[in-house]
């Protein structure tokens, strides 16, 4: 697939060495908003925080980004970037971006959910048809809904990018039907919607910051976790998994967003250019993210991984065992439902 823009992935790793260091005289975004300094002249840095190691699709797709905002801003914007989870887990990046300690971040959408209940509409097993049903969702009238009622929690949602479709993974057996699910300790994310399911499907949900899980299953702790293909990959985690489902578990996206409170200050081209180049490089980061998988896919089986393909799963059984998560959330998120299910 080609990537848009004339982006290749050649030129995201590229786009990473032109990332320029921030000058001695630059102010941080806080800093200028605090001192009142002339922001029309005065560099701003934006601290960013992810749990994406380098070459990961988080990872290239904000190198890229990074790079078109200072360019479009004529470097009076600059990125102080910190990836592979160096400021913590996706819980703790949230928490900064709410309180102002991180400037920006870009977080697993289920994990927003703990901040912003509405987002947990996005959240629900075998929910999007596939991946243009979930675009569309996500970059249309409902997606824009959900961005827009962040600044509630102190966000100022800009774009869904993708973290991509969840898939069982594990270290005990290969899972085809939901009985081979039963009894194992897997891993989610803090997402009350998914923890359930998790408990529907017959196995212990444990809650875990990403980056503890590596360890989490070298020590037993946990069996496995859902993830995609380019978690898995990226982060090393196929030493511990040797059984990969393409169950689709759900779509998990990734929610690009900036303190409310440090956003409504910055300039208003600089606001524009912020919105309207992060819900570009959705797309873009989306592309790598697809593009990246295939490739992923042939390594996980060099490396030894059995994969099981969706046709081989009976999916029907895996649907019906988590009804009754959508009944139990269909007053709260029912109209959400309905709504997704009816994007075409």
């Amino acid at each position: 697939m080609k990537l848009n823009k004339g982006i290749s992935l050649s030129s995201m790793a590229a786009a990473a060495l032109l990332l320029s260091a921030c000058g001695d005289d630059s102010n941080s975004a806080a800093d200028a908003q605090n001192e009142g300094t002339d922001q029309e002249s005065d560099v701003i840095t934006i601290k960013v925080g992810h749990i994406a190691p380098e070459g990961e699709a988080y990872a290239l797709g904000f190198e890229a980004y990074a790079e078109a905002v200072e360019e479009a801003t004529d470097g009076r914007v600059e990125f102080e970037i910190f990836g592979d989870g160096s400021l913590g887990g996706e819980r703790e990046l949230a928490e900064g971006v709410q309180i102002g300690n991180i400037d920006m971040s870009l977080v697993t959408t289920g994990v927003i959910s703990n901040f912003v209940p509405e987002v947990t509409a996005l959240e629900f097993p075998f929910l999007f048809r596939d991946l243009d049903h979930a675009y569309k969702t996500l970059d249309g009238e409902i997606g824009q809904e959900i961005l827009d009622g962040m600044n509630s929690a102190g966000f100022k949602g800009i774009a869904f990018w993708e973290n991509g479709q969840r898939h069982f993974a594990n270290n005990k057996r290969p899972i085809t039907e939901p009985e081979d699910l039963n009894g194992l300790n897997m891993r989610t994310i803090e997402s009350d919607i998914l923890i359930e399911t998790y408990e529907s499907l017959g196995t212990h949900p444990t809650p875990m910051a990403f980056p503890e899980v590596y360890g989490g299953l070298q020590q037993g702790v946990i069996d496995g976790t859902d993830q995609s293909y380019g978690v898995i990959w990226s982060t090393n985690t196929y030493e511990q998994l040797p059984y990969f489902t393409e169950s689709g578990l759900y779509y998990a996206s990734a929610t690009l967003i900036i303190n409310d409170e440090l956003y409504e200050e910055l300039p208003e081209d600089i606001r524009e250019t912020i919105i309207e180049l992060g819900k570009e490089y959705a797309q873009v980061q989306r592309e790598i993210s697809q593009e990246l998988e295939e490739e992923q896919h042939n390594n996980l089986v060099e490396n030894g991984v059995e994969i099981i393909p969706m046709e081989d799963i009976n999916i029907e059984e895996f649907r019906e065992l988590v009804e009754p998560v959508y009944e139990k959330y269909a007053d709260q998120y029912g109209d959400y439902i309905e709504r997704i299910e009816n994007v075409e």
